[in-house]
């Protein structure tokens, strides 16, 4: 059976989280004392115990307003029983009930890509972009977003503090290039220069939406093929 954590299930949580996915306390500390609370929280419980769980986290695209698949997590000892499924399930059968326009998701690796869609989701605009070595010149490409997916400060607050923990330094939410190397605009549609850190980094939007080293893309579950037709990017560029 379904249900919604609450407080009293933090602390399970935060240890099945640490012990599969081997997350810093600092990370998973900061996520259960500033962001477990506005989330949507739906677990499966055996005998009491979480085994299978998953955060939704508020998001827009564009006009639209959705839920964000975030730590999608299962114990080791109950895979292969379909809790995941039930809970993806359950999380868009949320969103359509209460008037949410899509369910989103960023696959941990590319073997997951098959398995989500299974469930039903569709890839879906670019992420994790990465820096380029400035060695590949011919892997620049240009890509214009019609938008970027937008997240409540306090989770891009906790993302940000997430990726300084593991050495990265959050840069911004991605550039997009010329030929030139001039900045067009970053994601949020601003136009401007290239920061001194950027001339050397090289950091891009990659053009090609199929999985690779430097960029891959998210998925997205629903019913409005406005949405899936959307040009989105997604995500923390760190140097």
């Amino acid at each position: 059976m379904i249900t919604f954590a609450d407080r009293n299930d933090k602390t399970q949580l935060e240890k099945m989280w640490q012990s599969i996915f081997l997350e810093e306390d600092t990370v998973t500390g900061n996520f259960f004392e500033n962001i477990f609370d506005s989330t949507v929280t739906p677990v499966i419980k055996v005998d009491g115990e979480i085994v299978s769980s998953l955060f939704l986290l508020d998001c827009r695209i564009g006009d639209y307003k959705g839920k964000c698949v975030y730590c999608a997590m299962t114990k080791y000892a109950h895979r292969g029983k379909g809790y995941m499924k039930k809970l993806l399930d359950f999380s868009y059968n949320y969103c359509t009930e209460n008037n949410f326009d899509f369910l989103f998701l960023v696959p941990a690796e590319k073997s997951l890509f098959d398995y989500y869609e299974a469930c039903g989701f569709s890839k879906f605009g670019i992420s994790r972009v990465h820096t380029i070595n400035d060695t590949i010149p011919n892997q620049r490409e240009m890509l214009k977003c019609d938008c970027q997916i937008e997240f409540d400060n306090s989770v891009a607050e906790y993302w940000a503090k997430a990726c300084t923990v593991y050495g990265g330094e959050v840069t911004d939410f991605g550039f997009v290039f010329d030929d030139e190397e001039k900045v067009i605009r970053n994601a949020n549609g601003k136009y401007e220069n290239i920061p001194e850190k950027h001339k050397i980094s090289g950091t891009i939007i990659k053009g090609n939406i199929t999985f690779g080293e430097d960029y891959s893309p998210a998925m997205i579950k629903t019913e409005n093929e406005k949405i899936k037709k959307i040009d989105c990017y997604i995500g923390i560029t760190l140097e």
